[in-house]
């Protein structure tokens, strides 16, 4: 298996969010332009992922909170490759979903989670439409602690 991470450390300010502002940031999240959205550069990284590595047959692409959603998007963009997409406490808009209902999705939200609605609206969505995938809810929040089991989990189904 191979894992390709890339850096996407997209916030457009010279400070990233945290402590106490960083709701402020989240709910601002879906004014920010689209030129800092990691989905409109992501053909560079998938071109030199093709030519690099034979991923043609199958390609996994997993996040969490707001990586979840550029994994979601970036399925999206390329059906013809990524087969499983895993989403671990996902940060997706309301409208999310996927184009392709051959690919297979995992869902793993926190029971206390701050984004578990968006977690769960997005698995009736899946439901809804028939598409392939699995909703698992763990005991935890919005941390490293449950991604670290939520990964684990995925490897394993994987």
């Amino acid at each position: 298996m191979m894992l390709v991470m890339p850096d996407v450390n997209k916030w457009p300010y010279k400070i990233h969010p945290g402590g106490k502002n960083l709701w402020r940031y989240v709910t601002r999240y879906p004014r920010i332009s689209k030129e800092h959205e990691i989905e409109y550069s992501i053909s560079e990284l998938m071109t030199m992922v093709d030519t690099t590595y034979d991923v043609r047959s199958y390609c996994v692409i997993a996040g969490l909170s707001d990586g979840a959603r550029i994994a979601a998007n970036v399925a999206n963009l390329r059906p013809d490759c990524i087969r499983t997409v895993g989403l671990f406490s996902p940060v997706l808009h309301k409208d999310q979903l996927p184009n392709d209902s051959t690919q297979t999705y995992f869902i793993y939200v926190g029971k206390q989670d701050i984004f578990r609605s968006n977690g769960k609206r997005f698995h009736r969505r899946m439901l809804k439409a028939g598409y392939p995938h699995q909703f698992i809810e763990l005991k935890g929040s919005h941390n490293w602690r449950i991604w670290q089991t939520c990964f684990a989990d995925f490897l394993e189904k994987l």
